[in-house]
């Protein structure tokens, strides 16, 4: 213990490996950052080709990368809403468009503004409530209501929480604030004053504060704790350029960051009062106002010290101004006195400690980390992960997200309303990959990757579409499917290319199905593989060995090749789809419908099946047709173990079904009640196990 109390800069260099260890490394925040932007860019592009103007950004900790997995950071999303030109010089008015002028005077709180409408035709104010959008305040302006988005949250779910609301959450989901805001391209005068601000030790320097004014500024819809305003006001957010300088950071900088959460953290009694955003705002006070050589990695104790002072003196005068509008206290109305003396006096104890606090830090196992390494013995700690395998973890989860948001936006942009194939929905879509090629030149780099993966998903669903539809008409496949499926057979290791089995199947090619479900299960490592499920996440480890391995030695955006997709087939497919699974179509009875959320239960709309157990599935019915007997066998003992030796199936109630209806093909009835039955203890309802349970019992 000595040893550890004597010196400060051993205590600083020690903190830091463990730091590194626990994934705030450089390596690890760049990662994060790439994933997070990765995920954003897929929002974009799908906004874009649906002709949505908006933007979805990610901020917050898990983008900036300064979480980790003991801090557990929920996400903080922002959709920018286009449809106003929102202003703060009358000279910036449009003719024909909504103008919303920022008005602030002495009845607004600091960093918030009341948005006042103004006449689409002439720039004078509006004198009439246009909707029930706005109102008339005291003073006889048209001012738009920060509740004008209600209904929006309430037709999804959601449910309110401060400026943001929550979507029900489901498995698999990290807690996520969604908040809706309007764009403002020009930053209000109080906030253009940081601009000239003088700084100790050159951060940030005049061009990077240029760039964070190209931001542009937010308003977020949520009134003050002071002003006594209500429903009202808009809070003036400048989270797009706080992330531009929170990017410009070194890892020192990040360190005390996560530091300082890690120990709020460790005590209850901050929860929900000293936030995060505060503690960011800590962060960039003091790096404005010391000189860079100060923040070394052996100096992290005395860095981090600072921090906790700069806090411990902002919550003693209940001042924690913000960064850009310093006008704008971030503690007002949110610390009473009795906090506030409770605050004080553990901070107070933590600064005496002069670093050894950090020894009963249990979150992370930081505490037990630090004493590790400063013990000559080498100790075995089970329950203690080593650096590379928190890089592992890290870097898979960062590539299952990555993973899964593709396909989960991916579907949701061709969402067709069922009904049969047509030549128009066919050249609906055409047109769609039509537009994705045109977007291409104008994307940054991370778009056109996102635009490389959504273009093999289009590839593969035309293909498809096409197949279905001359199936239905023709009785064959023209050679233009086959065309469309191959030039998408990349969308990961399983999924597109069975879809391209599924079409030969269909007509009855069993050789080529064959060779192609050959190729798929050659090619799908059970080691490295990781199912991903765009509809759905029931659980499941994503840390199969080989898949978090794969993820850490590559970019966590470059997937493809450690990853399997569901298989989804719409109703346009309806043609080439085993009448085995066409039941799933109708897995809803009327009354269940009506219960369905209309987000996150839309894929009940198709056909969906998880790759690996469909691919044994269609072997079963191939070597069936080919009189293989011991090969089709084989493959229905595959079809009953996959569910428990892959534990992320997630649609385990369609591999049931089919298992039934295989028992059934073997004349075993009651086996295949029996997997009726077990699927219906995994989904009672919007199940086509009641279908076909009724129809074996009838």
């Amino acid at each position: 213990m000595s040893s550890i109390q004597g010196n400060q800069e051993q205590l600083s260099l020690r903190l830091s490996e463990v730091l590194d260890d626990i994934g705030v490394s450089d390596e690890i925040i760049q990662k994060r950052r790439q994933s997070a932007l990765f995920m954003e860019s897929v929002y974009t592009v799908l906004f874009l080709l649906d002709n949505k103007y908006t933007t979805k950004y990610l901020f917050g900790s898990q983008s900036e990368g300064t979480t980790t997995e003991g801090i557990n950071s929920d996400a903080d999303v922002l959709f920018r809403v286009p449809d106003f030109n929102v202003i703060n010089d009358w000279s910036h008015w449009k003719q024909g468009e909504v103008n919303l002028l920022m008005v602030q005077d002495q009845t607004i709180a600091p960093g918030y503004c009341l948005l006042q409408l103004l006449r689409s035709d002439v720039p004078l104010a509006a004198e009439y409530i246009p909707d029930g959008m706005y109102c008339i305040d005291n003073r006889g302006r048209v001012i738009m209501k920060n509740t004008a988005f209600h209904h929006i949250y309430v037709s999804r779910g959601m449910v309110q929480h401060g400026p943001a609301v929550m979507p029900p959450m489901r498995p698999g989901m990290i807690e996520t604030d969604f908040v809706l805001a309007l764009p403002c391209l020009q930053w209000p005068i109080e906030a253009r004053r940081w601009l000239t601000r003088d700084n100790v030790g050159g951060w940030p320097s005049a061009h990077l504060k240029s760039e964070s004014e190209n931001c542009g500024c937010f308003l977020v819809p949520v009134d003050s704790k002071i002003s006594g305003l209500v429903g009202g006001e808009w809070r003036i957010s400048t989270t797009l350029a706080e992330r531009h300088l929170m990017f410009s950071l070194n890892t020192i900088h990040i360190k005390c960051y996560v530091m300082m959460k890690v120990l709020l953290k460790s005590y209850d009694v901050f929860h929900d009062v000293i936030s995060s955003y505060m503690c960011k705002t800590v962060l960039l006070h003091c790096v404005e106002n010391t000189m860079v050589e100060f923040w070394l990695e052996r100096n992290l104790i005395e860095c981090f010290d600072k921090m906790l002072c700069v806090l411990y003196n902002f919550i003693a005068h209940v001042q924690c101004p913000h960064f850009i509008i310093p006008e704008n206290n971030l503690m007002a109305g949110k610390i009473s006195p009795l906090q506030q003396r409770r605050f004080l006096e553990i901070l107070a104890r933590i600064i005496r400690s002069e670093g050894r606090i950090l020894l009963e830090i249990q979150i992370d196992s930081i505490g037990e980390r630090i004493r590790q390494k400063f013990s000559r013995l080498p100790a075995f700690h089970p329950h203690i992960k080593s650096r590379l395998e928190m890089r592992r973890i890290v870097s898979g989860d960062l590539s299952y997200h990555s993973a899964r948001s593709i396909v989960s936006y991916i579907k949701s942009y061709l969402n067709i309303d069922n009904g049969n194939c047509c030549e128009n929905t066919i050249k609906q879509i055409v047109c769609s990959y039509g537009d994705i090629l045109k977007l291409y030149p104008q994307l940054n780099n991370l778009q056109k990757k996102v635009v490389s993966y959504i273009s093999l998903w289009m590839c593969t669903t035309i293909g498809s579409m096409i197949a279905s539809y001359y199936i239905s008409i023709h009785g064959r496949i023209p050679n233009i499917a086959i065309e469309w499926l191959q030039s998408g057979l990349n969308t990961d290791v399983s999924s597109s290319m069975l879809k391209l089995a599924t079409v030969y199947y269909s007509v009855g090619n069993m050789n080529v199905t064959e060779d192609i479900l050959t190729r798929i299960d050659q090619r799908y490592d059970r080691n490295v593989v990781l199912p991903v499920c765009g509809c759905i996440d029931n659980g499941g480890p994503v840390h199969k060995e080989g898949f978090v391995v794969a993820a850490n030695n590559g970019q966590v955006t470059d997937f493809r090749n450690i990853v399997s997709y569901c298989v989804k087939f719409m109703y346009q497919e309806v043609n080439i789809v085993p009448s085995e699974l066409r039941q799933e179509f109708f897995r809803s009875s009327q009354e269940e419908k009506q219960r369905r959320h209309p987000v996150y239960d839309r894929w009940m709309n198709y056909a969906v099946v998880d790759s690996l157990p469909y691919m044994y599935f269609l072997q079963y019915k191939v070597y069936s047709s080919q009189g293989k007997n011991e090969e089709k066998l084989r493959a229905l003992q595959k079809l009953k173990n996959v569910l428990n030796e892959e534990q992320r199936i997630q649609h385990k109630e369609t591999v049931f079904n089919l298992l039934g209806q295989c028992m059934e093909q073997e004349n075993l009835p009651n086996d295949a009640f029996h997997y009726y039955e077990r699927s219906l203890q995994v989904r009672f309802q919007h199940n086509a196990a009641n279908f076909y349970r009724a129809r074996l019992l009838s």
